[in-house]
């Protein structure tokens, strides 16, 4: 199968039950097209990292607030997660965390470690852009 250029959209109400069907969605569709498996369970471990902070940080987990993903699968992986929260210090939260007991504050961390590239850009919410190579 082609994987050039395949883009898939989700938009979803910031509701934990619903991100964890996205999620798995995402994951079945990247096995289907054959994505290596190593590689594949380390994005969708960014992804669920970045969403989950998209619905219970960006939007309280209000379901009246949307989460987008967008996702587009050619020579790299790229996603796109956009929530309607406010903005936030990027540069400081993708740094080591300060408390390394702590169960918080890895999300960026992780999804910084595992990407080749994270961007943020805030534009009417919260706007995360990962990609890594395939």
């Amino acid at each position: 199968m082609d994987k050039k250029g395949l883009t898939f959209r989700f938009a979803f109400s910031s509701e934990i039950k619903l991100m964890h069907l996205i999620i798995e969605t995402i994951e079945q569709i990247l096995q289907r097209l054959g994505i290596d498996t190593e590689k594949n369970w380390k994005v969708i471990l960014a992804l669920r990292e970045i969403v989950t902070n998209s619905v219970i940080h960006g939007n309280k987990s209000d379901p009246l607030k949307k989460v987008e993903v967008t996702v587009t699968i050619g020579d790299k992986i790229e996603f796109i997660v956009k929530d309607q929260g406010e903005s936030f210090d990027f540069e400081a939260l993708r740094s080591i965390p300060h408390d390394p007991l702590s169960t918080n504050g890895r999300g960026l961390y992780l999804a910084h470690q595992i990407m080749d590239e994270l961007i943020y850009e805030f534009k009417d919410g919260n706007i995360i852009k990962m990609r890594k190579r395939i």
